[in-house]
């Protein structure tokens, strides 16, 4: 399917939903974890999850609005939370809409020709976008 046969084999027997369950239950003992900062005979784990309220791109979500609001969302919090300078923290969402536009919505990737190329620079290019 897709020209991805092996994908398709793994997504058809559900492996990929083994895997997140097993990631989910290993992030969740991680989260409550008691483990020393400077403890490194184990990995150490950072958990970040979206600020209450905040909307959630559902299962069963195909709209690519939705999920790419919810990819923009999910950066935006990880920048947050991992950003050195401290005066950048809460600057998530300014830093997101630059590495992920809004002209991101504007083309159609299944319309874009060339498998060695982002569907996205090819559109930028023909388009004369250039970067922020």
């Amino acid at each position: 399917k897709n020209k991805l046969p092996k994908i398709y084999e793994r997504m058809s027997r559900h492996f990929h939903k083994r895997l997140y369950a097993k990631n989910v239950l290993e992030l969740n003992e991680k989260a409550f974890s008691t483990q020393e900062y400077a403890d490194t005979s184990k990995p150490q784990a950072l958990t970040i999850a979206l600020p209450p309220g905040s909307a959630e791109v559902t299962r069963l979500e195909t709209g690519r609005e939705a999920i790419f609001d919810g990819v923009r969302r999910g950066f935006a919090r990880a920048y947050d939370a991992l950003v050195e300078d401290p005066s950048e923290r809460g600057r998530g969402h300014i830093v997101a809409r630059q590495y992920f536009p809004d002209e991101i919505m504007n083309y159609d990737p299944r319309t874009i020709e060339g498998a060695d190329e982002s569907a996205f620079s090819v559109f930028m290019e023909e388009s004369g976008l250039s970067p922020k």
